[in-house]
This record gives structure tokens, C-alpha cells and sequence, in this order.
């Protein structure tokens, strides 16, 4: 479930629908609701994730070679929420595909397939905005996302608009590089606080334990996917399922 403002950190992973293979990816799912992950992204893979570094690009890449798509990934997100009940599953999508699929039907298929939160990084509050009370009524959050460079004033109105949690961006880039915490960083954080009682994820280059420690008391949940996805590529969903479960214990968080 999606943690309460200032409950313990939870870890939020990730699967591209497609990566390595379609069948993987439902023993990868169990691998990481086994290591004690209870968020999981399944990203649609999309031929030009804006947003994402080259670990991200090139899943993608791979994913829709292997049959990746808006209707994969709702097929998957049926069997893994009922396999694992106790994990909340969040759909992750660039807004192209899922404009090709249609929303309306979109959002119904997902809520049928109990898809619980979306994350659209290039759909804009005033696109979402309409859609609230659809998604308030099929129990789907929309996740959106604020960046260091958002004004006060947009942050309010995201915040207005946004359920589940906001998306903190932890710097300005892509996925997958490191990012420094500092004052300038828990500033930042200080000041999405200001405008929300939602709890805060916080994504972009969490990598290692040590950005899990220093995230423990600042948000509710940390996005741990770029780093997970190199190690399934790099050695096998098994191993990485167990590099997760040691991440939680190195990170006090098991």
C-alpha cells in the first residue's frame, strides 16, 4: 500500500514490461515482492523515454522487441495483483501509447486489472485535471511529478491535483545518474512539504544503500530502478532479487 506521510522509507522498484521477456518479468515481480519491495512501476516501453537514462533506454529497447505494450502490460498487471495482494502496482507510461490506446479505456482497463497509481511523466497537471473525478471514482492515484525547477506556483497546483504521492525529482538530468543529498536538497524537499500532506518519493539516482539511509526520515518512499534494472540485465532477475533483499537489510530497512 501507499505509505502515510512520515511512516517508515519504502522502497519503489521497477519492471519494463517486455524485459528481458515477458514471462520474466512475472518471476521477477515475485522476486521483488520476496525481497520485501511492496511498490512496483510497470513501465510500458515507449521508443523515446524522455525522462529516462540509457539503463531505461535500452530496457525499453529490448522490451518492445519482446512484445511490450499498453496491453502486455495491463495483462501483467492482472496476474501480479492477484499473485501478490500485498503489493501495490503503479502503471508507468509516456503519454503517446497510452493516447494510442485511449485513456478513458486506459484507466478502466487498468483499474479492472488493479493497476492502483499511474505515473505519466509527460502529461501535464491541466491534462490530468479533467480526468480526476475518473480516477477518483475507478481508485486510481494520479502520481504527479514536481522538479527543482517548478515555481511555487505550480507546485501548488500540482499538489492540488495530485493523490497517492508526489514524484519529487531529486535533480534536474535522467535516471540512473548519482545525486548528491545535502541543505540544498532537504530545502527543496522542505518546500514541496509546504504545499502538501501527501507523502513524497523521491526519484533520480537513488543507487545504493547509503542514498536509502539518507532519505530515511526525509521521505516515505525512494524510486530504486535504474540500478535494479542494470543488475537484472547485468546478472539475472534471481540475483537481483537478491541484491534487493540485501539492499533492505544494508539499508535497515528489511
Amino acid at each position: 500500500m501507499i505509505p502515510a506521510q512520515h511512516q517508515k522509507l519504502q522502497v519503489m522498484s521497477h519492471a519494463v514490461v517486455g524485459f528481458p521477456t515477458l514471462d520474466e518479468n512475472e518471476k521477477a515481480i515475485a522476486g521483488l515482492v520476496e525481497a520485501g519491495v511492496t511498490m512496483i512501476e510497470l513501465q510500458v516501453p515507449f521508443s523515446d523515454p524522455v525522462a529516462d537514462g540509457h539503463t531505461l533506454v535500452n530496457a525499453c529497447y529490448d522490451a518492445l522487441k519482446t512484445g511490450g505494450s499498453v496491453k502486455a502490460t495491463l495483462e501483467l498487471a492482472a496476474k501480479v495483483s492477484k499473485k501478490h495482494p500485498q503489493a501495490t502496482f503503479i502503471l508507468m507510461s509516456y503519454l503517446n501509447p497510452l493516447y494510442r490506446y485511449g485513456l478513458e479505456k486506459l484507466f478502466e482497463d487498468a483499474a479492472a486489472a488493479g493497476i492502483k497509481a499511474m505515473i505519466i511523466p509527460d502529461m501535464p497537471v491541466e491534462q490530468i485535471e479533467p480526468w480526476l473525478p475518473k480516477l477518483d471514482a475507478l481508485g486510481i492515484a494520479p502520481i504527479l511529478m514536481v522538479t527543482p525547477n517548478t515555481s511555487e506556483e505550480r507546485v501548488a497546483k500540482i499538489c492540488a491535483s495530485a493523490r497517492g504521492f508526489i514524484y519529487v525529482v531529486s535533480r534536474m538530468g535522467v535516471t540512473g545518474k548519482q545525486t548528491q543529498w545535502g541543505e540544498e536538497f532537504e530545502a527543496y524537499v522542505a518546500r514541496i512539504r509546504a504545499h502538501t500532506d501527501l507523502p513524497l518519493a523521491i526519484g533520480f539516482g537513488v543507487r545504493a544503500a547509503e542514498d536509502l539511509k539518507a532519505l530515511t526520515g526525509t521521505a516515505e518512499i525512494a524510486a530504486f530502478c535504474s540500478k535494479y534494472i542494470e543488475w537484472q540485465r547485468e546478472e539475472g532477475s534471481e540475483k537481483a532479487a537478491a541484491k534487493m533483499k540485501q539492499l533492505l537489510v544494508d539499508s535497515e530497512l528489511a
